[in-house]
């Protein structure tokens, strides 16, 4: 941000196509990222759905290890093709500095790709957490019982809560597509600039929603914090309510 408030533009000057490469390839290779991350967080949920015996071992492990690459490599791989293009740096109404390609192809090219594969990925959030509501769903349904009635309501609760949580990650997500579809087509008269102004924002929001979402809906967690800051007591069973087996 500094370079487009016109802050410390002689050093970003200095630093020409080294900047510019720079901004570029982590405006970029983030993007990538973060749809990486939020896809990994819906197929870990569904994961648990499908397979809840294996889940614990699926995600522990090597394996994790290769979900964590999974969420990073893509990214940082593709965001090297910001380096085989040559780049300038354009003044801004601020009179700051922005950097851009100088191939219009090359920019058509890479927001072509980018809305494809965010595409998909809005396609996937959709179907994934449509999935985990429909098995929610028929879960609460089985239980016919008034005796399990409270579990019932339980799992009903559960179910509103991942729907909402899922419709907000899939809004964000929905939304850096509908942006990149915007400048990409020419729908309005949206300059470079305020293009990753937003897109910036955006992003922010969608690679930090996750964890103020689990704080807001899960009671679980919500409970252990409050139990370490020392804002709860931590409840204790009576020894005599324990059972032991030998």
């Amino acid at each position: 941000m500094f370079p487009k408030w016109g802050w410390g533009t002689k050093v970003y000057l200095f630093m020409d196509g080294y900047y510019a490469h720079t901004y570029l390839y982590f405006a970029w290779a983030s993007g990538i990222c973060q749809a990486m991350c939020v896809s990994l967080l819906a197929t870990n949920r569904v994961s648990a759905i499908i397979f809840p015996q294996r889940h614990s071992r699926m995600w522990t492990s090597t394996r994790l290890r290769v979900a964590i690459a999974i969420q990073f490599l893509p990214g940082l791989i593709a965001g090297l093709a910001t380096f085989f293009n040559e780049t300038q740096l354009y003044r801004n109404t601020k009179n700051g500095i922005i950097p851009r390609f100088k191939s219009e192809i090359f920019i058509a090219v890479l927001f072509g790709i980018a809305g494809a594969f965010l595409a998909t990925v809005c396609i996937y959030l959709i179907m994934a957490y449509c999935y985990l509501l429909f098995m929610l769903r028929k879960s609460s349904n089985a239980i016919k019982n008034t005796q399990f009635a409270k579990s019932r309501a339980v799992i009903k609760k559960k179910e509103v809560k991942l729907f909402i949580m899922s419709s907000i990650t899939v809004t964000i997500q929905m939304s850096i597509l509908v942006l990149v579809i915007i400048y990409a087509t020419s729908l309005l008269n949206f300059p470079l600039d305020k293009f990753y102004l937003f897109y910036n924002a955006i992003s922010d929001l969608y690679a930090g929603i996750n964890p103020y979402l689990l704080w807001i809906f899960s009671d679980s967690l919500r409970k252990h914090i409050y139990i370490r800051l020392g804002l709860k007591k931590k409840r204790r069973v009576p020894s005599s309510s324990v059972v032991t087996v030998n």
